[in-house]
């Protein structure tokens, strides 16, 4: 799922780009959809076999939705910026512009699962998370991601931290990263 060239450089497969609002407003049209969808041909009939084609139509419809919107999205670290290719699209970011970065904490866990937000000055965010949400072991990857996170941090300057205790759905990540005099 991930490559990287050099030190500096870092390769994702498979990333959606998008706010974790807006993931969740296209789960729940598929639901809502799949709903209208099972009352037209069933009616208020509960059929435990057609309750569960209903389901993996709704399973299958949101992840056919997020692979499609999925890209590969590659940084890289120049001594003032930090270049991010999503898909074809180059977008080149100022170092001193970053303010901060809610991200797991690779160090501390053996998560492989991609899911950060780095904070720009201007009140803009980006978010990156894997296509699937699910929370695999996979030691090759996480250690990758626990070296983007390290050179991340490095790079842009963020030496604070602190873990978020509350449940949000604008967050990605459990642990902000963040510099002390921008904050």
């Amino acid at each position: 799922m991930m490559k990287h060239e050099n030190n500096k450089d870092f390769e994702f497969k498979e990333i959606i780009s998008l706010r974790p609002l807006l993931i969740s407003l296209i789960v729940l049209v598929v639901l809502v959809l799949c709903m209208v969808l099972y009352y037209l041909v069933m009616g208020l009939n509960f059929k435990l076999s057609f309750v569960m084609i209903t389901f993996a139509i709704m399973v299958l419809g949101v992840m056919l939705i997020l692979k499609a919107n999925s890209s590969t999205v590659s940084f890289s670290f120049t001594k003032d910026s930090l270049i991010v290719n999503i898909g074809s699209s180059m977008i080149v970011y100022a170092k001193q512009d970053i303010i901060g970065l809610y991200s797991l904490n690779y160090n501390l866990s053996k998560s492989s699962r991609i899911a950060f937000e780095i904070l720009l000055q201007d009140g803009r965010s980006l978010y990156f998370s894997d296509v699937e949400f699910n929370d695999k072991k996979e030691a090759s990857k996480h250690a990758a991601l626990k070296r983007f996170l390290n050179t991340f941090l490095k790079e842009v300057d963020l030496p604070e931290f602190k873990k978020i205790r509350s449940l949000n759905l604008h967050r990605m990540g459990q642990y902000f990263y963040y510099k002390t005099n921008k904050i």
